[in-house]
């Protein structure tokens, strides 16, 4: 198939673009930078809440794989109408064009945790382009899917996610900081889980249907720098500021739901935690 990769230059994007290629697929990636990981997929340079950009880059694409977000959670808090206007609006853009051009189908990256009831902005442009495409499916029958993602680490990761930041820490010898009590759980899931699971949802059975990708276990950021620690096997030690809260959570369906979910996209997780930290570092 014909598949558009918005943000396939990115973290979650590229490796999204490297699974379908090596499905056979045809990737065209939408992103303000050229892809640095390979040169052998088309690539246009283009703005995701430009009209025209869009338009060009959906010309004779059969499948929308939308991945580009403002994401950085600092970034986010500190830039509340550029996350609505990239986050938002970007999606809206994407699937008025995808109905104007008759796309077969519009998958869509979004989070876990967007029905989070802290209300972070992340989490609720999220949780708005979920019912963006549920309503252009009932609209104008436009076929969706929604992936909602664990927390991403792994190669490429450039971000200053948990992840990212206690691995970095520990391999520079500084002391891991906690922000609240470390109890917070997270679902991490190693980046090439994620890029399989989007290929999964492809199958005819996803469509109009939403899936939690997430990996078997959830563990606490506390346990998360437990493990750090131990694979980096460094003297350093973890410190806790309570005078910041932890930015968001979520609940993840329980076992038996994300089982079902699995078992019908034909997908589940391979890579747990600590063999994932192993390897990223």
């Amino acid at each position: 198939m014909n598949i558009l990769v918005t943000g396939g230059s990115g973290f979650i994007g590229s490796h999204v673009v490297d699974k379908l290629i090596e499905a056979g697929h045809r990737v065209r990636v939408l992103d303000i930078k050229k892809p640095s990981h390979r040169q052998d997929v088309e690539f246009i340079k283009g703005d995701i809440t430009s009209e025209k950009d869009v338009r060009k880059s959906l010309q004779g694409m059969e499948i929308v794989c939308h991945v580009a977000a403002f994401s950085d959670i600092n970034l986010v808090k500190d830039n509340p109408l550029l996350t609505i206007k990239y986050n938002i609006m970007g999606t809206a853009y994407l699937l008025e064009e995808c109905r104007k051009q008759k796309v077969k189908r519009f998958i869509l990256a979004s989070t876990v945790y967007a029905y989070d009831e802290r209300g972070h902005l992340y989490t609720t442009s999220k949780a708005a382009s979920e019912l963006l495409c549920k309503n252009y499916q009932t609209l104008y029958s436009l076929p969706y899917t929604i992936l909602r993602y664990g927390t991403a680490y792994g190669p490429r990761n450039r971000g200053d996610d948990v992840v990212a930041l206690f691995v970095k820490k520990a391999l520079n010898g500084e002391n891991l900081i906690i922000h609240g009590t470390g109890e917070q759980k997270r679902n991490f899931i190693h980046v090439e889980d994620i890029a399989a699971g989007t290929v999964a949802a492809l199958a005819t059975v996803a469509e109009n249907k939403v899936y939690t990708i997430v990996n078997k276990r959830s563990v606490s950021v506390k346990e998360l720098a437990e493990i750090v620690r131990k694979t980096v096997d460094n003297q350093i030690t973890v410190e806790y500021d309570t005078t910041r809260v932890d930015d968001y959570g979520g609940e993840i369906p329980d076992k038996s739901e994300i089982e079902r979910q699995n078992r019908e996209l034909g997908w589940e997780a391979g890579i747990d935690i600590e063999e994932g930290i192993r390897s990223y570092v």
